[in-house]
């Protein structure tokens, strides 16, 4: 009996090998896993439900991994938001209900489309010179912001005197993070509408920003100073003027402010990564879900065409206000009545242009 069974185990796998994956209709990619939970679903007498939880796991990783299309990598995005959030438990851990149903009409499907090429396995370039890999220049870079940032905090810290500069630092460095998220967000609305690769000084941020809607996966495969190294090379000038101004002369509150204001529009770049990670670990999913870092769930917000709002990608605190105030719909009124430019938005969603200039918007979303 026991070969018997082992037979019966190899033989399922074997058959899950050679099935052809496709996708759902909910979107959700069915590879292995899907053929392995009809195959796996009649050996629950032989090892129970860990055995049928073990092998959905096992193949469902290697789906995450790579995603083969916005539509699913966005479909497992929120179900990787479902489970770390913890809305419901089940086998697959990207949380996707599998109906023969949705099999059978995606083998429909797949018979009468003609077939879309797979993205998402490899990171998408916008730029020919671009890469993920680490240079020199990312390394110099950052080090001369954190050299720069540790200088500026050693003299505040020199000209703080008293109680109550020590009870007044924190509301500092608190103020700062909150506008600091405020700006990431009026920065992220300005390249994602305006501007192209020709534009002078932040061609290649607007071209990056704005391709990312396209493959947002991309971002997930840069390593941290690759990741930063664009937002980080504009800040060195601007961070070099502010030590060059005030070393030495006791504005301790203004020094400390600037080190968390660039700072934070650096890391802003590295929390907006995290935010697109299908699998972060533990530590990063709570700090999320608490608030203290940019949510996937906010951001996956702002990945919906005309991609209107939700700018913010420090913390995304702000959004709501800059959000529920139209902010951004009344700026770009003021930006087309002077120059006569559009924004992105306007043009993916031409009602947002004529709710805009009506005046009305409470519809302009």
């Amino acid at each position: 009996m026991g070969l018997f069974r082992l037979v019966s185990v190899v033989l399922v796998w074997s058959a899950v090998a050679r099935a052809p994956p496709g996708i759902n209709r909910a979107g959700v990619f069915r590879g292995p896993a899907v053929h392995a939970s009809r195959g796996l679903s009649g050996l629950r007498g032989l090892r129970g439900e860990s055995l049928q939880r073990k092998g959905l796991q096992m193949a469902a990783r290697e789906v995450i991994a790579a995603p083969p299309s916005l539509e699913v990598y966005e479909a497992q995005l929120r179900d990787s938001i479902a489970l770390e959030e913890g809305a419901r438990t089940m086998s697959l851990p990207f949380q996707s209900e599998i109906k023969e149903s949705d099999i059978k009409e995606s083998e429909r499907k797949q018979a009468t489309e003609p077939k879309r090429k797979s993205r998402g396995k490899e990171p998408e370039m916008w730029l020919d010179d671009d890469s993920t890999e680490v240079t020199n220049t990312h390394r110099v870079t950052m080090g001369l912001v954190w050299g720069m940032s540790i200088l500026l905090l050693t003299d505040a810290a020199q000209h703080m005197t008293g109680p109550m500069d020590s009870l007044l630092a924190p509301l500092v460095v608190g103020f700062t993070m909150l506008f600091a998220d405020a700006f990431s967000g009026l920065f992220h609305w300005a390249v994602d509408n305006y501007g192209n690769l020709k534009t002078p000084i932040f061609g290649s941020i607007i071209h990056s920003f704005q391709g990312h809607h396209s493959a947002p996966w991309t971002i997930t495969f840069r390593p941290f100073l690759n990741n930063v190294y664009k937002i980080a090379r504009v800040v060195v000038p601007l961070m070099a003027l502010v030590v060059a101004t005030s070393i030495g002369s006791g504005l301790w509150a203004w020094q400390i402010a600037a080190v968390v204001f660039f700072n934070m529009q650096i890391l802003g770049q590295e929390f907006h990564k995290l935010s697109h990670m299908i699998k972060t670990p533990p530590t990063i999913s709570k700090l999320q879900n608490s608030g203290i870092l940019l949510s996937k769930r906010k951001h996956l917000a702002h990945h919906t065409s005309p991609f209107e709002g939700h700018y913010c990608i420090v913390t995304g605190h702000m959004n709501p206000l800059l959000d529920r105030t139209r902010f951004f719909r009344r700026l770009e009124r003021v930006v087309y009545e002077l120059g006569g430019a559009e924004p992105n938005c306007w043009k993916l969603k031409p009602e947002l242009k004529e709710a805009v200039l009506k005046g009305d918007y409470k519809n302009a979303l």
